[in-house]
Order: C-alpha cells, then structure tokens, then sequence
C-alpha cells in the first residue's frame, strides 16, 4: 500500500470529521448555547484549530449540555 494514498484517506477522513462537527455546532441555535452558558463561535474556533480532537472534545462536553440543558440544571 502507498503510503501516500493512506496519508491522503487520513486528511481527508480527519476533514470530513472536522465537517461534520462544525455543521453540528452551527445547526444548533445560538440561543441554546447562550442557555448552556457556551458560545458557538468558540466550538467552530476549537474545531478548525485542533481538528478532530475538537470534535470529540465538543460531542463529549458540550454537545450534551446545548442538547439537553434541562438535564444539567443546577
């Protein structure tokens, strides 16, 4: 196998991760990351520098709070 080719599947995997969680975030409403006490435009910034790492971060952290807020009331 060349290992060009793996490395070209690597990025382009690791950009449609990237993708997909940026369309998350901005699908989301505004409005509900204000009531988690997040912003948006933190995410997406998050997203675009650190990749997909940034996408685990935000499905696993945050995604639950702006989702369901009602659950992580105090």
């Amino acid at each position: 196998m060349d290992f060009g080719a793996v490395l070209i599947g690597a990025v382009a995997l690791a950009a449609l991760i990237m993708a997909g969680g940026i369309v998350d975030v901005l699908r989301l409403g505004r409005d509900r990351f204000g009531a988690a006490g997040r912003r948006r435009w933190h995410w997406v910034l998050l997203i675009i520098y650190s990749g997909p790492l940034g996408v685990l971060l935000y499905a696993a952290a945050v995604r639950p709070q702006v989702v369901h807020p009602e659950r992580y009331a105090e």
